[in-house]
């Protein structure tokens, strides 16, 4: 059976253009995330700066200041400013002591957070990142953790892809606990934290990398059928 060399064409053309804009999608995937909620202090205070959340803490509040701050990990334009600054407080009293950052992560998936930080070498030096499923009760993600003495340019990233549970919460909420500080006036600064997400509902790269294989093959199925 001979195929019309226009029908041929034409084959081609749609195959080429369905490959194309499943490209460009494999493409812009793998580069979307979009910020849920970021805290850059630049105001001084605990109030989120861009989306929607709320950061509590139960440190002493004489021991929470606000100190230079840094454009690693700064997003949307956002200056250096100022940044978190948490003392040890007389006696040590913070060792133990916590911010508690509740996002929402409705509409997203794929859940990262990372932000930028540094202490002093009397500071937190043994600190734990932790994530909630309902806003209160929280599981320790990854070992502790004890910051660089500057902020440097390369933010702490806590990639919680794995966590389904985080995926569409209402109540989904992120912590830090402090403990090592040596000194009342020892301190940690913490800025630009940034809770990411993958809008919901979109395919993942791999899935759509699955699909355009899929229809490669019934293409390749499609033009043996046609040869004979």
């Amino acid at each position: 059976m001979r195929i019309n060399p226009k029908r041929r064409l034409t084959r081609r053309i749609s195959f080429n253009l369905i490959t194309a804009i499943l490209s460009l999608f494999l493409v812009s995937q793998a580069a979307q995330a979009n910020e849920i909620a970021i805290w850059n202090f630049n105001d001084s205070n605990l109030t989120i700066d861009h989306g929607t959340g709320v950061l509590t803490t139960d440190f002493i509040v004489a021991n929470v200041l606000f100190a230079a701050g840094t454009t690693n990990n700064a997003r949307l334009g956002d200056l250096a400013g100022q940044s978190l600054s948490l003392q040890g407080g007389s006696s040590t009293a913070n060792n133990g002591r916590q911010l508690t950052f509740n996002v929402s992560t409705l509409g997203f998936s794929n859940i990262v957070v990372s932000f930028a930080t540094q202490g002093t070498s009397t500071g937190f030096n043994n600190n734990q990142f932790q994530y909630s499923l309902d806003g209160t009760t929280f599981v320790d993600f990854g070992p502790a953790y004890a910051p660089a003495t500057a902020f440097g340019t390369v933010p702490l990233v806590f990639t919680l892809t794995s966590i389904a549970g985080l995926n569409d919460n209402a109540n989904a909420a992120f912590r830090i606990v402090f403990n090592g500080a040596s000194s009342a006036t020892g301190t940690n600064r913490i800025d630009n934290f940034v809770v990411d997400g993958s809008p919901s509902g979109v395919p993942e790269p791999g899935t759509a990398a699955l699909l355009l294989s899929g229809l490669s093959g019934l293409y390749g199925l499609s033009k043996r059928r046609s040869r004979k």
